[in-house]
């Protein structure tokens, strides 16, 4: 009996000693002490070329740097590290006056000098189309090219408290262009290349710092003792490789804020209190094809058939989009006796001959899908129209000649038109579309603007449609969560 006591216990004692090598750890273990875990979909390992990178990526730069100007909740130009901008010589001189309060992390002042030579780093690595702005700048292109010195040929000049930036020409969307993050001041930027192996020597112009970076994707920031005490201490990303995952992990409490969480989840979290939906700048219009036989009569038609089906898609779902009704962008004040015109002008397809089956374009993802099989359902349902929708890889173009018309999914920002003029120049008057490039004065171009909705109305050539909003699952115990006007979360104003 005494032996079969001795093999029990040693039994016993070796399981205890092999579980030990048992690696018990999960996948990815979130740090409890931070203050607020936030999912992100990647991390990048280069922050060199920020503008090519997704919004989400891009919050990590906008907790750890900050613009000489940043756009608020609103959309409205705010300081940041310049106090004040002096615009002269008719908009082509731009005077930003450094605030003498401005610290890197390490403690240093941060300077106008050093404004001047991230800029110069930025206008050496970034891509071309991601800073637009900063070729209008005078000696860019050259310098760029290899033409010219920077400090001699380039017109951005440091002195010891204002940085001075000369353009080509005006471009009145010159500010709100900086706001952006690729734009955010970044100390020594070829070391962000790696920044793995370089984010404990770098110092930060953010109210954060990383503080530490692992293999398993995951990243920790820290308040700088430079940053406003109430700010949260720290700052947890986890790369979570799906929507669905994080929110799991969200409804066990393993993440504080999972941005754009499935949409199937949307109403239920909501009626929760556990959702915060917020306007956003994309926006989707309905294309007609140029060349196509429909009449005016045909496309009015078509148009208030898709609005009806649109309301009904609405009222499912509330938090994910809002009808456009007439609008062109979110953000504009428009005339309601204007778009009240637009909607009696909608509803007359009196002499309407439409087609038995019409065929529209989208580009292929899981939003515009959903979209058009429930207006195509709707069609079913209510009409003896048969609606045909193809989902298509490339990018939806004027060339949509095997369609009667096409979803544009575009980024209406009312305070950066570009893409929205880039997209409808094919459907508008050449003598519109020349317009646009010349531009003098914000009221200019507001006026023109009106001249352009009116003629793609009018001709019913583009029409808006919806626009959607950015969700984000929040839990109860956080607050002031908020978008910029860039689209980037605000990590400098959320309190837990």
């Amino acid at each position: 009996m005494k032996k079969i006591f001795v093999v029990l216990g040693l039994f016993v004692v070796s399981i205890v000693f092999l579980l030990g090598f048992i690696d018990k750890s999960p996948t990815k273990q979130v740090r409890s002490e931070a203050d607020i875990v936030y999912s992100i979909n990647n991390i990048p390992s280069n922050f060199v070329t920020v503008g090519s990178l997704s919004k989400r990526e891009q919050d990590i730069i906008c907790a750890v740097s900050k613009g000489l100007v940043e756009l608020d909740t609103n959309g409205e130009l705010v300081p940041a590290l310049a106090d004040s901008v002096d615009i002269r010589d008719n908009g082509i001189e731009y005077d930003f006056k450094i605030r003498d309060d401005v610290y890197w992390s390490d403690g240093t002042k941060i300077t106008p000098s050093d404004i001047a030579e991230f800029f110069r780093e930025v206008i050496t690595l970034e891509a071309e189309e991601d800073i637009e702005p900063l070729l209008n700048v005078f000696g860019v292109i050259d310098y760029r090219n290899g033409n010219k010195s920077f400090s001699n040929g380039v017109g951005i000049t440091a002195t010891d408290t204002n940085l001075i930036l000369r353009l080509n020409s005006q471009d009145s969307n010159f500010l709100n262009e900086l706001t952006k993050p690729q734009y955010r001041l970044r100390k020594s930027v070829i070391l962000w290349e790696e920044i793995g192996n370089n984010y404990t020597t770098i110092p930060y112009s953010g109210n954060y710092s990383i503080a530490d970076i692992n293999s398993l994707n995951e990243i920790t920031l820290k308040r700088n003792n430079t940053a406003d005490s109430s700010l949260a201490k720290t700052i947890h990303m986890v790369n979570d490789d799906s929507e669905d995952l994080a929110l799991a992990a969200f409804e066990i409490g393993q993440r504080d804020i999972v941005l754009n969480p499935p949409k199937s989840q949307l109403n239920r979290l909501s009626k929760e209190g556990k959702l915060v939906s917020i306007p956003s700048s994309k926006s989707v219009y309905l294309a007609f094809n140029k060349n196509n036989i429909l009449s005016i009569d045909d496309r009015k038609e078509i148009y208030r058939l898709i609005t009806k089906a649109l309301e009904d898609y609405e009222s499912d779902n509330k938090s994910l989009i809002k009808l456009a009704d007439g609008s062109y962008f979110r953000d504009e004040e428009q005339d309601l006796s204007k778009l009240q015109d637009r909607k009696v002008m909608s509803s007359l397809g009196e002499e309407a001959e439409i087609p038995e089956v019409i065929y529209i374009a989208c580009e292929e993802s899981l939003l515009n899908k959903e979209m058009v099989d429930y207006i195509s359902n709707w069609f079913a349902e209510n009409t003896d129209i048969t609606l045909v929708g193809s989902l298509l890889r490339e990018e939806i173009t004027s060339d949509i000649s095997y369609y009667d018309m096409a979803i544009l999914n575009l980024n209406a920002d009312y305070n950066d038109k570009s893409e929205f003029y880039k997209v409808i120049s094919p459907y508008i008057s050449e003598e519109l579309a020349e317009k646009v490039s010349i531009f003098n004065t914000v009221e200019e171009e507001k006026e023109i603007l009106t001249q352009i909705e009116d003629n793609l109305f009018e001709n019913y050539s583009v029409l808006p449609l919806i626009f959607y909003n950015d969700n984000i699952a929040v839990n109860t115990s956080i607050e002031n969560i908020s978008l910029d006007g860039n689209g980037n979360l605000k990590f400098e104003i959320i309190k837990k």
